[in-house]
């Protein structure tokens, strides 16, 4: 399991606020959508559960209704609005026979689970990580020629967060990715096993890799099966950091929670570590081998996941999954995390309680009523998300993540149009963004939305060479169908092109939910 490492108080603000080409200068602008026929007046939390039930045997149940389960947040029974059962997940029919998967068309999905193949080079010694290479092999050679599942496979290295293979169900194009890698060595675990810069650089490349996982994949709208081979970031002890540091590490890492949480991803860690002894299932805080493993004593029922230790085990059984570690069997592991998240339901509900201002853990309880069932979701979830989102700090590590990430972002969908000279229209689709009603006498039924969009001009090695970055809010009349589609909020940026650029991109992300988009263009 991974070693526990205290962090001195600088190293954390280096995490949060240090981060290489942090952009400082805002501004604000105005810009109108279109009017459309509709209005869009009502704003409510939804919270859903993706859901796995199984036998005693740990096969998965099917036929089980919506009056089987009960919903319980912090011990309070909730109304359950809506149910899909395993059927509803499916991928839809090919648009012509034995057309290939295409992964850049949404409707492709359709409401099938997908799974994220991760390769963590960066926190997994170099022997293990031939070895969890070896597994995945493996894994992809028992599966059939076509996969049921798109697959995607990426790896997370010293240095870079790279996509070997985007969405496919052909197994072979995800061998020959495989193949074709060259496994890394981490300097930086080599070099800073339990203290240091290289310590914090692995924390925060993994975060970061995280949240580029969550915001790709937001735009397909089924639940994501993230399988992470490899330990995983270094876990640090909130009692090693200054009161202030603390505060901002765990706001960091709720808004990395909250951001998996929003876009349904579901954690499935195992690690390929050689020396672990005996194997080792997390599934659920509140399990005593889930305390050890955070080095709690047990006395007490959990309340917030990352109260007695910032670690990355945390993240299994709150995203619904599972860490497993000490396994020799780890492409068995790989296959056995897929299938869980192949087979499940999904279950909605508004909670009862609405305040946004507690930043306390929910906890969330679901309860089959058929006996002799075991039942997997989501352990809970964070109130208070908007506060997180609109923080300088969170503002300034999502902003530098999309700048420097290898995946383009999809929760908001933007497209670029250039103006002529530096000058460019960004067009985002309006569904995405949060709109909020106008209330200042002049525009009555209207509504605004707020984001911040960015542009860099970047060099043939990703080097920033110019950047402009404005608060913006969008309007749209009372007329407007917010919902729509085919509706843009747009807003116009200007951005110098200096010697050696040879892209530019553009970066939206909405100031009140932290969703972002983004869209690069090469340069002419």
């Amino acid at each position: 399991m991974p070693r526990r490492i205290a962090v001195p108080a600088f190293a954390a603000l280096v995490l949060l606020v240090l981060m290489p080409g942090l952009f400082l200068t805002h501004a604000t602008a105005q810009q109108a959508t279109t009017p459309a026929p509709k209005v869009f007046r009502v704003q409510s939390r939804l919270v859903l559960l993706d859901v796995t039930v199984t036998d005693a045997k740990g096969n998965p149940v099917s036929g089980l209704k919506r009056e089987d389960f009960q919903v319980f947040e912090d011990k309070k029974l909730q109304t359950i609005s809506s149910f899909e059962p395993p059927a509803a997940h499916e991928l839809p029919p090919p648009s012509r026979p034995n057309a290939p998967f295409n992964p850049d068309d949404t409707k492709s999905y359709g409401e099938s689970p997908v799974t994220v193949l991760v390769l963590d080079e960066l926190n997994t010694h170099y022997t293990d990580t031939d070895f969890a290479r070896r597994s995945i092999r493996q894994f992809l050679e028992s599966r059939p020629a076509t996969l049921n599942e798109p697959t995607t496979l990426l790896t997370l290295g010293d240095t870079k967060f790279t996509m070997l293979q985007n969405f496919t169900r052909d197994r072979g194009a995800l061998l020959a990715a495989l193949a074709a890698h060259k496994t890394s060595y981490s300097w930086k675990l080599e070099t800073g096993k339990t203290i240091g810069q290289e310590t914090v650089d692995r924390l925060g490349f993994s975060l970061n890799a995280l949240e580029q996982i969550a915001e790709f994949t937001a735009r397909i709208p089924g639940r994501k099966n993230l399988v992470w081979v490899g330990q995983g970031f270094p876990s640090l002890d909130p009692a090693a950091l200054a009161p202030d540091d603390d505060a901002r590490l765990k706001a960091t890492l709720q808004h990395v929670t909250d951001t998996l949480l929003a876009t349904r991803v579901t954690l499935y860690a195992v690690d390929p570590t050689s020396s672990a002894v005996g194997m080792t299932e997390i599934t659920d805080p509140d399990q005593t081998t889930f305390v050890q493993a955070g080095g709690g004593d047990g006395s007490s029922r959990l309340t917030d996941p990352f109260d007695s230790a910032m670690d990355f085990d945390r993240l299994g059984p709150v995203t619904g999954g599972r860490v497993v570690r000490g396994a020799n069997d780890v492409d068995h592991q790989i296959s056995q995390s897929v299938d869980m998240g192949e087979h499940f339901y999904t279950i909605g509900y508004s909670p009862t309680n609405t305040s946004e201002v507690s930043q306390n853990f929910r906890k969330i309880t679901i309860k089959c009523l058929k006996p002799g069932l075991t039942v997997t979701t989501r352990d809970g979830y964070y109130p208070g998300a908007t506060t997180r989102q609109q923080s300088t700090d969170t503002v300034g590590a999502d902003l530098n993540a999309a700048v420097s990430a290898d995946l383009l972002y999809s929760a908001l969908h933007i497209r670029v149009e250039p103006l002529g000279g530096d000058q460019y229209s960004i067009h985002v689709t309006a569904p995405g963004l949060t709109w909020t009603p106008i209330d200042d006498g002049a525009n009555e039924g209207g509504n605004s939305a707020q984001a911040q969009v960015l542009g860099v001009s970047l060099s043939a090695g990703n080097k920033v060479l110019s950047h402009t970055l404005h608060t913006m809010t969008a309007t749209a009349k009372a007329t407007a169908n917010i919902r729509s589609p085919s509706l843009p909020a747009d807003f116009t940026l200007t951005l110098a092109k200096p010697k050696g650029t040879v892209k530019m991109r553009f970066i939206v992300r909405d100031a009140s939910s932290g969703s972002m988009g983004s869209f690069d263009l090469m340069a002419p």
